[in-house]
């Protein structure tokens, strides 16, 4: 397992914390999904102390509910990735740093890093704060400083290798395109919106700003805020800047550890007004994110892999069309043998690339009178040579197209 992560994009830690917990409680789609779950309640608990160690209880409970609700958190808190687990440890460490607790800061920033890379950005705010805060700049001050992150340094030493090896693969072709400025905008929109259009979304933002903008902004409390204010806008920044470069990392979902303090923030230091709008905000959050729930958008592949199982007799040759996006995993969770059709040869390096088997890809198809094509693209729009289409059946967005060898006559019509 370990292997075959350092070939793909991301560190081990969440591969190896989901390694036990698929044994102990299995494999089903409410077990993986649990422990993203869990993860983001944890985070939810640490918002809290957060929160009430720098302001006070109520603050905490605010904060930590609107992080709860919060649309965007609330889209992703059920998938099997990563992502939670990152939220998770980031939040620890700056739990930890708040509470100056060295080691503990340690080992939390630790597992952060170990958890995605874009901890890295996290632990450079971390770094940035500490620096600036410090009362008195002098050898013995700044050495203690320099021994935290020499310390979290040398954990992260057996991982060097594969992040560079990863950095390699990245650089040398990867599915993220270089970001606008419209883009770094967007993220910051997104996290007090959400992830999804609903139609009271621009006021949501709308609301927040007032609330963010009323707030008591005091001079005394200035490294309070600027915690906050760093932890929420410079990984977003400092990303940006490398993804100008042939390095284009910067994607807005991994960087979700900086919705907490945007919480934190307009939950602090309120105004009487600014009772109303939190709870106006808490109604669009709550609202939204059952919305999202409810409506999940997500394919519905359970549904969709019984249809084939059913339907689609065995002995047909079932494909993954390489159109907009694959399925290969959906599938092979399902338990549904579809290969990748790639004609045009090896696939581009994406994440996943590193997972799949030699026998997940096909460069040819088999001499098959029929085939079955499984995609979320227009059935109208796929093409594969010397077949048509001439059915399809339908669940949501997902299709499968049933296709047929052209005949020679057929051919030399065309």
């Amino acid at each position: 397992m370990l292997q075959v992560v350092a070939k793909d994009t991301s560190p081990p830690l969440f591969y190896v914390i989901s390694y036990f917990w698929i044994r102990l409680f299995g494999s089903s789609e409410i077990a993986i999904r649990s422990l993203s779950l869990l993860f983001f309640i944890g985070t939810s608990v640490l918002i809290y102390f957060i929160a009430k160690h720098l302001f006070d209880k109520r603050v905490g409970i605010i904060a930590a509910v609107l992080s709860f609700f919060n649309p965007f958190l609330f889209l992703y808190a059920f998938e099997g990735r990563m992502y939670f687990c990152l939220l998770f440890f980031v939040t620890l460490s700056f739990y930890f740093l708040v509470k100056k607790k060295k080691i503990s800061y340690v080992l939390a920033a630790t597992a952060a890093l170990y958890s995605h890379h874009f901890a890295f950005f996290a632990v450079a705010t971390q770094f940035l704060w500490q620096l600036i805060s410090l009362e008195k700049i002098d050898k013995k001050t700044i050495l203690s400083l320099l021994k935290q992150y020499l310390a979290i340094f040398i954990l992260y030493t057996p991982w060097i290798y594969p992040l560079y090896l990863q950095t390699t693969l990245v650089s040398g072709g990867f599915w993220l395109g270089k970001p606008k400025l419209r883009d770094l905008l967007n993220v910051t929109g997104n996290f007090i919106k959400g992830g999804l259009k609903v139609n009271y979304q621009y006021l949501t933002s709308l609301v927040f700003l007032i609330t963010l903008v009323a707030r008591k902004w005091q001079r005394r409390q200035w490294k309070n805020d600027s915690l906050l204010l760093l932890w929420a806008i410079f990984p977003p920044l400092l990303t940006f800047l490398i993804s100008q470069t042939k390095l284009s990392i910067f994607y807005e979902r991994y960087l979700l550890y900086c919705i907490p303090p945007l919480m934190i923030l307009i939950a602090s230091k309120t105004r009487k007004i600014s009772h109303l709008l939190l709870a106006v905000i808490l109604f669009f959050y709550v609202s939204t994110s059952y919305y999202n729930f409810t409506h999940p958008f997500k394919k519905p592949f359970r549904e969709f892999s019984s249809w084939i199982k059913k339907e689609v007799p065995k002995d047909v040759f079932i494909i993954n069309y390489n159109g907009g996006a694959h399925h290969l995993w959906e599938t092979k969770y399902y338990q549904i043998s579809a290969p990748i059709y790639s004609p045009g040869g090896p696939l581009p390096f994406f994440v996943g690339t590193a997972l799949m088997e030699p026998e997940d890809v096909i460069y040819e198809l088999p001499n098959r009178p029929i085939i079955g094509a499984i995609t979320s693209d227009s059935p109208q729009s796929l093409s594969i040579s010397n077949y048509e289409s001439y059915t399809y059946h339908q669940v949501d967005s997902l299709y499968f197209v049933w296709f047929t060898k052209k005949s020679p006559s057929s051919d030399e019509t065309h």
